[in-house]
C-alpha cells in the first residue's frame, strides 16, 4: 500500500519539495516532472522515475500505472507546494538525470545547437519542435538556461523524453562536427548573411540559434556561415524559438525534396 504523507515535515516531501531549486537538482542528479501527460510520456519512454507522487483526489480518479516505481499519496492541501505551476494536475515525479557522455552526431539527420538561449520556455519550445521537424537532437551550450528547469521541461511538451539533449556540447566540439562534414548554419543580423532559404541543407547540417538578446557569440559566428529571416514590417526581429522554427522547417522542406 503506497505511504501516506499528511504532514510537511515528511522527509519524502520536503526531498521533492528541494528539487524545485537548481541547485539541489545538480548536487542530486534528479528533477521533477509535473501534469498527467508529462508523468505519462516519461513512464512510455522508459525514463528513470525514482518516485511518483499523487494527490489524494487524483489517485482516485485517474488511473495512471507505475510498475515498479514507488509511488506515494499526498494529501491534497499539501500537494500544490511540491509543484512550480500555478494549477497543478495532483501528480509529479522524480527522474534520474541522464549521465552526461561524449556525442557524436549522426550525419544523416540535421541537429540544432542552442548558444546561449536563456529563456527556458524559449529551450523547451525548440526541443518541442525539433522533435516535430524530425531532428537527430538538440546540442546545449553550457551557457543556456538548465535543461531539467521545470520550465523548460514543460515548454517541451513530453518532447522532451522523445529526442536526444546532450548539454554542455562546447564550440570545440561543434567545431570538430564541421570538421568531420558538417556545415554550420548560424541565424544572425550580419552584413554577409544570406536568406535562410539559400542553403543546401540536404548536406549534413547543424542549425544554430543564439541568445535571445544579444545573439550567438563571436566564437561561435566565426566558425559558421550566417544566415537571416527577411522581416516585411517593423518588426526589429523574431523570438528566438519563432525563428528556430522557420529554420528548422526549411531544412525539413529541402530534405523532403519539396
Amino acid at each position: 500500500m503506497a505511504e501516506l504523507i499528511s504532514t510537511t515535515r515528511n522527509k519524502t516531501y520536503k526531498y521533492i519539495r528541494s528539487l524545485q531549486q537548481k541547485k539541489n537538482r545538480a548536487a542530486l542528479l534528479r528533477y521533477t516532472v509535473e501534469g498527467i501527460k508529462s508523468v505519462s510520456d516519461a513512464l512510455a519512454a522508459g525514463a528513470e522515475i525514482e518516485l511518483v507522487a499523487m494527490s489524494e483526489s487524483i489517485k482516485n480518479s485517474v488511473s495512471i500505472e507505475c510498475p515498479g516505481v514507488r509511488t506515494v499519496i499526498v494529501r491534497d492541501e499539501l500537494f500544490d507546494g511540491l509543484c512550480d505551476t500555478k494549477t497543478p494536475q495532483g501528480i509529479i515525479a522524480v527522474i534520474k538525470m541522464n549521465k552526461p557522455e561524449q556525442y557524436t552526431c549522426d550525419m544523416e539527420r540535421p541537429y540544432i545547437y542552442c548558444d546561449g538561449v536563456s529563456d527556458p520556455g524559449n529551450l523547451g519550445t525548440i526541443i518541442r519542435t525539433a522533435d516535430a521537424a524530425g531532428f537527430g537532437g538538440v546540442l546545449i551550450g553550457d551557457n543556456c538556461a538548465e535543461l531539467y528547469s521545470p520550465k523548460t521541461v514543460r515548454a517541451s511538451m513530453g518532447s522532451f523524453f522523445n529526442i536526444p539533449l546532450i548539454t554542455d556540447f562546447t564550440a570545440r566540439q561543434l567545431k570538430a562536427e564541421k570538421e568531420r562534414g558538417f556545415s554550420l548554419y548560424c541565424g544572425a543580423l550580419l552584413r554577409d548573411s544570406m536568406d535562410y532559404r539559400e542553403p543546401d541543407y540536404t548536406k549534413p547540417s547543424i542549425l544554430i540559434v543564439g541568445n535571445e538578446a544579444n545573439g550567438a557569440s563571436e566564437e561561435i559566428l566565426s566558425i559558421s556561415e550566417h544566415i537571416i529571416i527577411p522581416i516585411y514590417g517593423k518588426a526589429e526581429s523574431l523570438n528566438a524559438a519563432v525563428a528556430a522554427s522557420i529554420m528548422m522547417y526549411e531544412i525539413r522542406r529541402h530534405r523532403d525534396g519539396a
